[in-house]
Formats: structure tokens, C-alpha cells, sequence
């Protein structure tokens, strides 16, 4: 929020004890997340030096201050998730993001004024998920996203030419490499970027707007 960015994207778990938190990883020292209850998970990373925030003390703390982008790494809690959001924040103030083509659907299909985008860019998966990635059109539709993140590596194999037939926004996934964020912040066929780097995102952004070197979508909301 210091920094500037425009919104904050973070991953949603759950616990043994029904607890939402905000952690990346499935395991924690080889346990699984969704097999622990909440302190006991607290306490094992308190060794390590930090703790890990429920989802709830993160909306209490953002709350007024910047916009989210929830990203749902697990299925089965969409419609708790989306109630416990909506709580602190109104529905065009985050959007939910997945993997996981049915928990978008979910969501869609229960709160369609919620904007949900699919995620995309699992090279480690089945050769049929990766073609299904490269070619994510009827996934699209069927999720009933309403915006595509695509990881920076698919942009190489002619995937914002494809999106831009289907008319769909394009969110590009995790752009930490000045040349590219320049290059990325000038393509009118990308909507945003997630970066680990706002600070040298925003500075960039700043410096294109100045020289009107960027297009248009530079002076948009984040969520419009």
C-alpha cells in the first residue's frame, strides 16, 4: 500500500479448524495446510521467524485502503469466502482468481456481479492441461470468467492473439523484469501485471504516463 500498487494479490487456505488464512503453499514442514488447526500452525512457523494471517485480519487491516485480487487455492470454500469478503468490502472493490475452472463457476453462478479470472500457467501439469492453458477459450467460457491471468511465459507462444480475438482482458502473471514491464505497460492487449517488485512497477508507470508512452489503460481503475 506504500508502495502505490493499485491492489494486492494474495493465496486463500484453509485449515483443519475451518480458519482461512493467507499462505501460498499446500505443506508446511511436509504437513498439509487443510490437516492443521490454525495455532498449531502459528506455532510451528514462529520458529522460522513469522506468523501467518488469517484472511479476515488481512480485510480488516486493507479495508478503505486498496483493492484485492483473492486468489482461491483450494475448492470447496467458494460461497464462505465470498460471504466473509463481502463483510469488509464491496463487490467491485476485489476480484477472485483460481485455478480451478469449477470455483469460479461457483462463484459466477451465485454473485455474478463478482468479477472472477482464470489462472493459467500450471507447466508442471499433464500435457492436456498445459494445451488447455495455451488454448483456454472454452475454458473460459465454461468458468464463466470475465478475464484471463495468463503466467508471462505463455505470452511467447501467441497467447495475447488469441485473447485479443475472443475479446478478453488479459492479466499477465508474475513480471519482476524491467524490460518486460515496459514492454508489457505499452501492449494495449494487457490489461495488468502482478509483480513481487510494485515498487518498480509504479515508478515505470509513472515515467510512461509522464512521456505518453503508455496506452490508455494506464490511467484506469485496477478493477474497471
Amino acid at each position: 500500500m506504500a508502495l502505490g500498487a493499485d491492489m494486492i494479490e494474495f493465496d486463500v487456505r484453509r485449515t483443519k479448524d475451518n480458519i482461512f488464512i493467507v499462505y501460498h503453499d499446500e505443506f508446511i514442514k511436509n504437513k498439509p495446510i487443510k490437516a492443521l488447526p490454525y495455532g498449531k500452525i502459528n506455532k510451528m512457523v514462529r520458529t522460522q521467524g513469522f506468523s501467518i494471517p488469517t484472511v479476515e485480519e488481512v480485510l480488516k487491516y486493507t479495508r478503505g485502503k486498496i483493492k484485492l485480487d483473492v486468489e482461491l487455492k483450494e475448492e470447496g470454500f467458494e460461497k464462505e469466502m465470498v460471504e466473509l469478503l463481502s463483510k469488509y468490502f464491496k463487490e467491485d472493490q476485489y476480484v477472485i482468481t483460481s485455478f480451478n475452472d469449477s470455483s469460479l463457476k461457483i462463484i459466477k453462478d451465485n454473485y455474478p456481479k463478482i468479477k472472477v479470472g482464470l489462472l493459467l500457467g500450471k507447466f508442471r501439469a499433464p500435457l492436456l492441461t498445459r494445451i488447455s492453458e495455451l488454448f483456454s477459450m472454452k475454458r473460459y467460457k465454461k468458468a464463466r470468467a470475465d478475464f484471463l491471468v495468463a503466467h508471462w511465459r505463455l505470452l511467447r507462444v501467441g497467447f495475447l492473439e488469441r485473447a485479443q480475438r475472443s475479446h478478453k482482458p488479459v492479466i499477465v502473471w508474475t513480471v519482476n523484469d524491467e524490460k518486460m514491464m515496459v514492454r508489457l505497460f505499452k501492449d494495449r492487449r494487457v490489461y495488468a501485471m502482478i509483480t513481487d517488485k510494485p515498487d518498480l512497477a509504479v515508478s515505470l508507470r509513472k515515467k510512461l504516463q509522464q512521456n505518453k508512452e503508455g496506452p490508455d489503460f494506464l490511467k484506469r481503475d485496477a478493477s474497471s
